[in-house]
């Protein structure tokens, strides 16, 4: 397994969304917005005001093309996100360049303004190809639909807005040197052209860039990078490095640990959660089965918040890892639960603070082996504690299903961020559901967070087709 994993750019961008530039789910202390640039906007391809749900997936079976790979997106209105609705995309649909290809896997979106009009726009791989840009517009994305032209490479790409400029810049990685770098490519035309690019960063030769994403942590207006690393040689010694944008260049800037407390390793997501202007960074870690888990005191598992500041992080308060054997957590620290497999932090009560959503896919739940749960940690002005944490999972009151060995419930998770009256929505994904068939539960948020009365179930059939092994909610957006 991977010593390291960032969370996708796509996530970044709708946190930020969820959390910073969105209304909170109900009437509340607001959320303190940072200067929001077109590139970082909420994700709304049609720009009715109301967020949107992508559901990517690599997998799907395009026209009896096996792993082709197709996007669904769930435009959200006043009644929130309703699975009804959706636009599947894929390399058939018209204007979409090239054509439905075995094992491209098209997906992995990455939303952001590239174009500065006003509606996001997805970055989308495809294969072995280019990526593709699908510009959003009043009919949401893809009327209008080019090839990325600049750098990037199938681990994904970060759009952002590095130099301050207003205009989206891609942050993909280059390993075709043996050292590997991090390139920018700018001014990115309607067309998919770039007009240059130049070199962010470039590994030291030893460790190697495994992948990246944009936030503006120190709230500057202009986005820094999160990089995830290994190396050639050593398989124990992932890590995350924060890197702050100066303008024209971006300056290492480590993430302080309280004693005892080590980072490495850990998978990063990023969001508000003490509803102030400067995004926070939340890590999540489990154990890697080598050395560092000598200094990493949990069986099953940790989350992490280092609260952000205007020097990338507000260092007064220290981050603590928090386990199940964490006072107020539910459950147990055991091995094979897998917390933090997933992240998503939004206002999901509607208190201006940020709720940390973790998923836990190897939870076992009686006798059904990695049924699996989701944990939400309630959002607070200094963070997160086990404090009021609440469990969801198949077993609960009112959520559709039942536990299953192997269903891997909270292997993906997503808060949609609400807006106009409209509670923010918690989207959880269970991969492994109906023998990887895959499976999404929608759960409304409520002044005492997500409600699972009411919550609704759905998967690849909602789409109108035969359901098959893609692992449906994988990838959520």
């Amino acid at each position: 397994m991977p010593t390291s994993r960032l969370r996708t750019a796509s996530a970044v961008f709708v946190t930020l969304a969820a959390t910073a530039t969105a209304a909170p789910a109900l009437s509340g202390t607001a959320v303190a917005a940072a200067p929001s640039s077109v590139v970082r906007q909420p994700v709304d391809f049609n720009g009715d005001g109301y967020e949107d749900m992508i559901a990517s997936v690599p997998d799907g079976t395009v026209s009896g093309i096996n792993k082709a790979g197709y996007v669904v997106v769930y435009p959200g209105d006043a009644k929130g996100i309703n699975p009804a609705r959706h636009q599947v995309i894929n390399q058939n649909t018209p204007g979409i360049p090239g054509s439905a290809t075995a094992n491209a896997r098209f997906g992995g979106s990455a939303p952001a303004d590239i174009d500065a009009d006003g509606y996001t726009d997805l970055l989308v791989s495809a294969g072995t190809g280019r990526p593709i840009i699908l510009f959003g517009g009043k009919s949401g994305p893809g009327t209008r639909a080019a090839e990325f032209q600049g750098h990037g490479q199938s681990q994904g790409e970060a759009v952002g807005d590095f130099d301050g400029d207003g205009r989206a810049d891609v942050a993909g990685i280059d390993n075709a040197d043996w050292a590997g770098k991090i390139v920018l490519s700018e001014n990115i035309g309607a067309d998919g052209s770039v007009g240059n690019t130049r070199t962010a960063l470039t590994a030291d030769g030893v460790t190697t860039y495994e992948g990246v994403q944009a936030a503006d942590i120190n709230n500057d207006g202009k986005d820094d990078l999160l990089v995830s690393t290994g190396c050639n040689d050593e398989p124990d010694c992932g890590g995350t490095s924060l890197y702050l944008s100066t303008g024209t260049g971006f300056t290492h800037t480590p993430i302080v640990t309280a004693p005892g407390t080590y980072l490495n390793h850990a998978s990063v997501t990023v969001g508000s959660v003490n509803g102030d202007a400067y995004p926070d960074l939340v890590l999540t870690r489990q154990p890697t089965g080598l050395d560092s888990d000598v200094d990493f005191p949990s069986k099953g598992g940790a989350v992490a918040v280092a609260l952000g500041g205007p020097k990338g992080q507000n260092t007064s308060v220290k981050p603590k890892w928090i386990t199940q054997a964490t006072a107020g957590v539910p459950g147990a620290d055991e091995r094979g639960d897998a917390m933090g497999a997933s992240v998503a932090v939004g206002d999901l009560d509607g208190d201006g603070y940020g709720e940390v959503v973790v998923g836990l896919p190897g939870e076992d739940v009686g006798t059904a082996k990695d049924a699996g749960g989701v944990l939400v940690f309630k959002g607070r002005a200094t963070g997160i504690t086990g404090a009021d944490t609440k469990v969801i999972g198949q077993s609960t009151a009112d959520v559709p299903g039942v536990d299953e060995q192997g269903d891997g419930f909270g292997g993906e998770v997503h808060v949609v961020a609400g807006a106009k009256n409209v509670p923010a929505t918690l989207a959880v994904a269970a991969p492994g559901e109906n023998t990887n068939q895959g499976g999404v539960w929608l759960f409304k948020g409520s002044r005492t967070g997500p409600v699972t009365k009411g919550s609704i179930s759905f998967g690849e059939a909602s789409l109108g087709v035969t359901p098959s092994a893609v692992r449906f909610g994988n990838w959520l957006g």
